[in-house]
């Protein structure tokens, strides 16, 4: 048995007409799926809390159609059933961890390949907790967890009024550079503490930083160019203060994976990050926002597994 995880108001509505489609396909009965569609946020993760607990011994695998936000409940509601696989149809404005992953098919072809001979790939993903909470507030992200600008950004990028405008003109895969337009000129860079595999670094100011499984962000920038999604450890990356106009070049390079050569960016190997503050730290984990005044973060040790094509 198969069940589908659907948000139905992913890709501006467009994952509930591909969900249509797959309803029609014949494998959709003959591997005896089952779908549930999502009606809030966070509505993801109990469904797949729920399913695995209920069907575990009888579920071959839970296929996930939405965005990254979507994807993102659903491997932290599996976290009772690590060994259940997950299989990720992308319908959102970003589906960043798809192009991590290196899928190549999309939509109804890509349903079939699962449910017929998918592929599994191994994926070591990474663990956080905010504010000193190791044991009771340690989640999941797949793509990235990112301080300062980073955070501003997608916090723009999450209010109502944009994401509404985006999709009335159609652009919402346009939606984190804009969002980005609108931060640079009013964000200022951040102090902390950085620590990596427990050695405290020397830099204690900087415009971002950004932590890191896969190479991809903010829909399709390769932050992290030599990233490598099945790598035991972390690639974090950051920016160091710099002027608003190199900045704005900084991010148009970003697209290319040419920012990594400027002497305002560095970029380290981790499997162990902690970052502090006295001041309350903008952040976003798989664009979803939010502020901090520390965050851990950990690389797993044990993979999850994940269909591929």
């Amino acid at each position: 048995m198969y069940i589908m995880i659907v948000n139905p108001i992913a890709g501006n509505g467009q994952s509930m007409n591909l969900f249509r489609r797959i309803q029609k396909e014949p494998l959709y009965k003959k591997k005896n799926c089952r779908s549930f569609l999502t009606e809030e946020p966070g509505h993801a993760e109990r469904l797949a809390l729920q399913v695995t607990k209920i069907h575990h011994e009888s579920l071959e695998g839970i296929i996930v159609l939405g965005g990254d936000g979507t994807l993102h409940e659903v491997v932290n509601g599996i976290r009772n059933y690590p060994d259940t696989p997950v299989g990720f149809i992308p319908a959102g404005s970003g589906n960043d961890f798809a192009r991590g992953l290196s899928l190549k098919n999309r939509g109804l072809k890509l349903f079939r390949t699962y449910v017929k001979k998918p592929m599994r790939s191994k994926v070591f993903l990474a663990s956080y907790s905010l504010n000193q909470r190791q044991k009771k507030g340690s989640r999941t992200f797949m793509n990235s967890i990112g301080f300062g600008l980073d955070g501003v950004v997608v916090g723009e990028a999450n209010q109502q009024k944009y994401r509404s405008w985006t999709k009335r003109l159609h652009i919402t895969k346009l939606t984190y550079p804009l969002a980005l337009l609108r931060s640079i000129t009013k964000t200022e860079p951040i102090h902390f503490e950085l620590f990596l595999d427990g050695k405290k670094t020397n830099i204690n100011k900087a415009m971002m930083v950004t932590i890191t499984n896969h190479p991809y962000y903010g829909g399709g920038m390769k932050i992290a160019p030599k990233a490598k999604i099945n790598s035991k450890s972390l690639t974090i990356l950051v920016v160091k203060p710099i002027s608003k106009k190199k900045l704005m070049a900084m991010f148009v390079s970003v697209f290319f994976g040419l920012h990594t050569k400027m002497k305002e960016v560095e970029e380290w190997k981790a499997s162990s990050v902690h970052i502090s503050s006295g001041q309350p730290l903008p952040f976003q984990v798989d664009g979803q926002s939010g502020t901090c005044f520390d965050c851990s973060i950990k690389k797993a040790e044990t993979s999850t597994t994940f269909y591929s094509d």
